[in-house]
């Protein structure tokens, strides 16, 4: 099987410019948890996940430090609070040299193999330079277990 043909069925799309609120929400909305970063012309430029979100949004030692401060005053500095609210996808998201991605043409076991060996649950699909939509691994799961009867444990045979 192709990975073309196991395609998400929704494709969450932001911009490097979009803010990681906007991107949450979009991926949220989906059910997803990541979204393909593409320009106004749709080439791919980046891959942002809920574990980018995470890791952009948790503070650091020195944030920590100025938390500590904040805490002892009780109050969040005006400027702290635009900076969350208006940071962009760009500041957190995968560049394209970070990005794994796989042709459509791929069967679905090499999509599977670069998953395991990148430690991923989904990728986006390229055609090209185009992208093409996003294959997830609980998609090829699935896919793993219609093809087989799993009530009874067999395989079915390729005429059925």
């Amino acid at each position: 099987m192709k990975v073309i043909e196991l395609l998400e069925s929704k494709l969450v799309t932001v911009r490097p410019t979009d803010t990681l609120s906007s991107a949450w929400r979009a991926m949220k909305n989906a059910g997803t948890t990541g979204a393909a970063v593409i320009t106004e012309d749709g080439t791919l430029v980046g891959f942002l996940t809920d574990g980018d979100l995470i890791r952009t949004c948790m503070p650091s030692e020195t944030d920590i430090t100025i938390y500590d401060e904040i805490i002892e005053k009780m109050e969040l500095p005006p400027a702290l609070v635009r900076n969350l609210r208006s940071m962009k996808v760009e500041h957190a998201m995968q560049n394209t040299e970070g990005v794994v991605t796989i042709e459509h043409d791929k069967t679905v076991l090499e999509a599977l193999a670069l998953m395991f060996q990148h430690k991923l649950r989904r990728l986006p699909v390229l055609e090209g330079n185009n992208l093409v939509g996003m294959i997830s691994r609980g998609q090829i799961l699935t896919s793993i277990l219609l093809e087989r009867d799993i009530t009874s444990g067999k395989t079915p045979k390729p005429d059925q």
